[in-house]
C-alpha cells in the first residue's frame, strides 16, 4: 500500500508529514504486540508533534511489554483527496498500518474546533463514524483532552472517554483490555473498561465519572522516548513540565480547573529531564512549561541553575505563561540571558474592575516597570492578550483602548501586538452559566478597535469571532450539536481552527437546518440549570461555582491556592493534594565546561560528506540544516556558533537539494572550537546519525580562506533509476534524446528562460535500470524534477545525485577533494 503512496508523495505539500521514519522511535515490534494502539491528534503533523500530551501517552504505552503505540495525524486536504481517490485508508506513521486494523484508537481533543478533523480521521480510516453502527468490529475509539470534559457532543461517535490526566489510567485500561481481549465481545469489553475510574461510556456508565489526577507527577522524570521530527514543527523545542495545575482561580479558565491541584517538581528532577531531553532531541530551546510559570515557588533558583548548566551550549529557555503579578525585572534578566524574544502578557480585561471580576488583577505600576526595563535593554516587542464579552464587565472596548494607549506611551519605539478573542463560557468553570456575546456584537466591538488603531504601530490581531461562535456551541453543546457538526463535516468542514479553511457558511446552513440556536446554547442559563456535562465531576462543588459568581459580580478576589484552601473546592483530599517544590539538592555543574571549548585558539574547519536517501528524500533543505544542528548538540560536539541575536552552528552546504531527490555526496562545512581528528569525529557523529542521512566521510580543511561550495561546483553526476519493466520505453526516449533537441521554458524572477535540455543534462550511459547523466552548471537552470517529467513523461524515476565535481589545478576532482588544499592560483581566480 505505502509503495503506491511513496511514488506520489512528491506531489503533495510537505510530504515529510506522511513518512514517519524519524530517529528516536522505540525499538520494539510494533506489528506483533498483543495490544496495538494508535494515538492521534486531529491536526497536521507539525501541530500534533508539538503536543506534549501525545508524547507522554506514546511514551508510557511503549514502555509496556504487551502493548505498542503508533501515531497518526490529520492529513492536509491535498493528501486527503489522494487517499479518497485511491481508496487507501489512513495509516499509522510507524508501520504504515491502516488505522482500522488497530485494537484501540486514542484521539486527543485539545480544542473544540478539532471536531471535524476527528471525524475525518475515522472516515478516512474507513471506520464507521457512528459508534452504534460499528457493531463488533475493532478498533475501540477513545477520546481524551480538555474539550471532552463535556463529552455530550462527541458521544455519538466515541466508545469511551478518558476524563482527566491519562498517566496512571492508561496502563490500567490497557492491562484490563489485554486480559479480556480474546475472551469477551467488543460490547462486553467496552462495558468492562467503563468500570475503570475516569473512564466514561455514553452507553454503559450510570454513575457520575470523576476526573482523574496523576498523583505521581512531582516525582515523574519525564519521557524516555524522544522522537526527533524530520521536518520543522510548530514548537520545535524541548518541553519540560515544571508544574502541573495552577494555584490561581481565574473564573473564565477551564485549564485552571481541570488540572488542579497545582503540583511542582523539584529542580533536580527538572534539570535531569532537560539534560536527558537535550541529549536525545538536540534542540537549543527549552520551554519550562506550566499554566503559570511565575507561580513556581523556586522559579529564580531554577532559572539560575539552568543558566549555569546550559548557557555555555547557547541553550535558552522560555516561560510561556507568566502572570504579571508573578513577573519582575529579576526574572526578565534570566529569560534574556541567551536570546531576547517578545514579552507576552495575558491581560484579558482592560479595566481594574474587570480584572477583579475575572479574578486576575494587574498591577499597572509593575507592568510599567517591566516594560521600561525591557525597552531600555534591547527588547523591541510586547504582545498583549485581551478578551471581549467577559461577564460582569462593562465598557470593554473603551477599557482595552485605554490600556493599550497607556502601554504605548511608556516607550514610543516599542512594537505592540494585540490579540483579542471573544470569551467562550466553558463547562466546569464559574462562568459556565453565563452568556456568550452575540456574534454581531463581537464583530462591532472588534471592528471599532481595529479602526481606532488603523495605521498605527499597534498591530491588532483578532481571533476569528465566527470561529469563537462555533466553538461556543461545541463547548456547551449536547448530542444534537454533535450531530450538527457531523453534518458540517459531510458538507466539507475541515481544519476549522485554520482561518484559511474555516467556512462559517457551512455552519450557518447546518445550524439553521437542525435548529441549533443561540438562545438554546449560548444565552445565559439559570444557576440551577441541568447542563449536558453534569455527569462529569471535575472536583468542584455547585456551592463553589455559586460563590465565585457572586464574587465576580461584586469584584471580590479569591486568594490563590497557595495561600487559602477553599472549603467548597473538593479537589484536594488525603490522597490528592497540592505539592510545592523543594530547593535544589545536588550541586549544579555546567553541561559543558566553557574552558574546554577554548583549548585550541584556532578553530578547526571540516568538510563532511553525507547521504540523503530513502524516505528522507522528502524533507527540505531547511529541515536538513536543523537536522545537523540537532546532531551536533546530541553528540556534544563543540561546534562554533554564530554571534548575534539568535546563535546557531556556523555551517555551509554544497547545495539545497530538491525534495524527492536522493544524494550520496552532499557536503557540509562546519567549525569546531576544539580539535578532533577525522576518525574520532566520524565515529562520534555516526552514533547519533539517522540511517537515511548517513555520514560518509569527514576531512579537516587545511586552508583558512573563504570558499563557496555551491559556486565552485563544475558539474554533477546523477543516476535516473527506474523499474525494469519500463526499460524499452526508457530506451526509446534515451535514443531520441541523443539526436532530437527537447526545449524547455520556465519563469524565474519575472523573466522567461528558454533553452534545450541537452545543454543542461547530458545522458551518458543507459543500463538495465538506470541512466547515468551529467548535469552541467548553467544559470538559470531548470528544476531537475520538472526536466525529467518533460523528458520521460509520467514514468516513475528515482533521481540520485552520485557525485559533485570541481576544478583544481586545471584538473577535474571530486568537490570533497578540494578540502585537501587550494592552490594560490585558484584562490586568485
Amino acid at each position: 500500500m505505502f509503495n503506491k503512496i511513496e511514488d506520489s508523495l512528491i506531489n503533495f505539500q510537505k510530504p515529510g508529514r506522511y513518512i514517519g521514519n524519524e530517529s528516536g522511535i522505540p525499538d520494539k515490534d510494533f506489528k506483533n504486540a498483543p495490544v496495538r494502539v494508535v494515538i492521534g491528534y486531529p491536526d497536521i503533523y507539525e501541530v500534533g508533534m508539538s503536543n506534549q500530551g501525545i508524547k507522554i501517552i506514546y511514551d508510557r504505552i511503549n514502555r509496556l511489554d504487551f502493548a505498542s503505540c503508533e501515531r497518526v495525524f490529520s492529513c492536509w486536504i491535498d493528501f486527503e483527496n489522494f487517499l479518497r481517490k485511491q481508496k487507501i485508508p489512513l495509516y499509522s506513521l510507524e508501520t504504515k498500518t491502516p488505522l482500522n486494523q488497530f485494537d484501540i484508537i486514542g484521539i486527543s481533543i485539545q480544542y473544540e474546533l478539532l471536531f471535524t478533523n476527528f471525524l475525518n480521521i475515522l472516515d478516512l480510516s474507513q471506520i464507521e463514524v457512528f459508534a452504534k453502527k460499528r457493531k463488533g468490529t475493532y478498533p475501540i475509539i477513545i477520546c481524551g483532552g480538555p474539550s471532552v470534559v463535556n463529552p455530550a457532543p462527541f458521544a455519538p461517535f466515541v466508545d469511551l472517554f478518558l476524563i482527566g490526566e491519562a498517566e496512571g489510567v492508561i496502563e490500567e485500561l490497557l492491562n484490563k483490555f489485554h486480559l479480556i481481549k480474546n475472551k469477551y465481545t467488543k460490547k462486553e469489553i467496552i462495558n468492562e473498561l467503563s468500570n475503570i475510574q475516569g473512564i466514561y461510556s455514553p452507553i454503559y456508565s450510570k454513575n457520575i465519572v470523576k476526573r482523574q489526577i496523576y498523583q505521581g507527577f512531582s516525582e515523574d522524570n519525564g519521557l524516555k522516548s524522544y522522537i526527533i521530527p524530520n521536518i520543522d514543527i510548530v514548537q520545535n523545542k524541548l518541553v519540560v513540565e515544571i508544574m502541573r495545575g495552577c494555584p490561581n482561580k481565574c473564573r473564565f479558565c477551564l485549564a485552571g480547573v481541570i488540572y488542579k491541584p497545582y503540583r511542582e517538581k523539584n529542580i533536580d528532577i527538572i534539570l535531569n529531564s532537560i539534560e536527558n531531553g537535550i541529549k536525545k532531541l538536540g534542540v537549543n530551546e527549552i520551554t519550562l512549561s506550566s499554566l503559570s510559570s511565575g507561580d513556581y515557588s523556586q522559579i529564580i533558583p531554577l532559572t539560575e541553575s539552568f543558566i549555569k548548566k546550559f548557557s555555555p551550549l547557547n541553550i535558552s529557555f522560555s516561560l510561556p505563561s507568566i502572570r504579571v503579578e508573578t513577573f519582575d525585572v529579576e526574572l526578565l534578566e534570566k529569560i534574556s540571558h541567551v536570546r531576547k524574544s517578545g514579552l507576552t502578557f495575558a491581560i484579558e480585561s482592560g479595566s481594574g474592575q474587570g480584572q477583579l471580576s475575572i479574578n486576575k488583577p494587574i498591577n499597572i505600576d509593575k507592568i510599567t516597570k517591566i516594560i521600561k526595563y525591557a525597552s531600555e535593554n534591547g527588547w523591541k516587542l510586547i504582545k498583549l492578550y485581551f478578551m471581549i464579552g467577559l461577564p460582569h464587565c462593562k465598557n470593554e472596548k473603551e477599557d482595552i483602548i485605554s490600556f493599550i494607549d497607556y502601554i504605548s506611551s511608556i516607550n514610543t519605539k516599542l512594537k505592540i501586538n494585540i490579540n483579542i478573542a471573544v470569551f467562550v463560557p466553558k463547562p466546569h468553570t464559574p462562568y459556565q452559566y453565563e452568556r456568550q456575546i452575540p456574534l454581531q456584537e463581537s464583530l462591532e466591538i472588534l471592528h471599532e478597535i481595529e479602526k481606532y488603531y488603523f495605521r498605527s504601530r499597534v498591530k491588532i490581531k483578532k481571533h476569528n469571532p465566527y470561529m469563537s461562535y462555533v466553538e461556543g456551541f461545541i463547548a456547551r453543546g449536547d448530542k444534537n450539536v454533535g450531530l450538527a457538526i457531523y453534518e458540517a463535516f459531510k458538507e466539507g468542514a475541515r481544519f476549522d481552527g485554520w482561518k484559511e479553511c474555516f467556512n462559517f457558511d457551512i455552519y450557518k446552513k447546518v445550524f439553521d437546518k437542525m435548529n441549533i440556536t443561540y438562545e438554546k446554547y449560548l444565552s445565559k442559563k439559570k444557576y440551577n440549570a441541568v447542563m449536558p456535562w453534569d455527569n462529569i465531576n471535575v472536583g468542584l462543588s455547585k456551592e463553589f461555582y455559586l460563590k465565585e459568581i457572586e464574587k465576580s459580580k461584586n469584584k471580590i478576589i479569591s486568594k490563590s491556592c497557595k495561600y487559602e484552601c477553599d472549603k467548597n473546592c473538593k479537589i484536594c483530599d488525603n490522597d490528592i493534594k497540592k505539592i510545592d517544590s523543594k530547593g535544589i539538592i545536588n550541586k549544579v555543574l555546567p553541561l559543558v565546561n566553557k574552558n574546554n571549548l577554548l583549548e585550541n585558539n584556532d578553530n578547526t574547519r571540516y568538510f563532511l560528506e553525507f547521504s540523503k536517501k530513502g524516505l528522507l528524500r522528502f524533507i527540505g533543505h531547511i529541515d536538513i540544516i536543523k537536522y545537523f544542528e540537532k546532531l551536533f548538540l546530541r553528540s556534544n560536539i563543540s561546534v562554533l556558533f554564530t554571534k548575534g541575536f539568535n546563535p546557531h552552528p556556523k555551517m555551509q552546504f554544497s547545495s539545497a537539494l530538491s525534495l524527492g531527490i536522493e544524494s550520496e555526496c552532499e557536503i557540509l562545512e562546519f567549525y569546531t572550537t576544539k580539535y578532533y581528528n577525522e576518525d574520532e569525529l566520524l565515529s562520534i557523529l555516526k552514533k547519533y546519525q539517522h540511517n537515511d542521512m548517513s555520514i560518509n566521510r569527514i576531512r579537516i580543511i587545511n586552508f583558512s580562506e573563504k570558499y563557496s561550495l555551491i559556486e565552485n561546483i563544475l558539474f554533477s553526476i546523477y543516476s535516473f533509476n527506474f523499474d525494469k519493466k519500463y526499460y524499452e520505453k526508457i530506451k526509446n526516449i534515451y535514443e531520441k534524446y541523443k539526436c532530437i533537441n527537447i526545449n524547455y521554458q520556465f519563469e524565474r524572477k519575472n523573466k522567461i528562460c528558454t533553452g534545450k535540455y541537452q545543454d543542461y543534462i547530458e545522458m551518458q550511459k543507459l543500463e538495465n535500470t538506470k541512466i547515468i547523466a551529467k548535469i552541467k552548471k548553467i544559470s538559470p537552470s531548470p528544476k531537475i524534477l520538472q526536466a525529467l517529467k518533460d523528458i520521460f513523461d509520467d514514468i516513475p524515476i528515482l533521481i540520485k545525485k552520485e557525485m559533485m565535481y570541481a576544478l583544481k589545478e586545471d584538473k577535474i576532482v571530486e568537490l570533497f577533494e578540494i578540502s585537501k588544499e587550494i592552490p594560490v592560483k585558484m584562490m586568485q581566480q
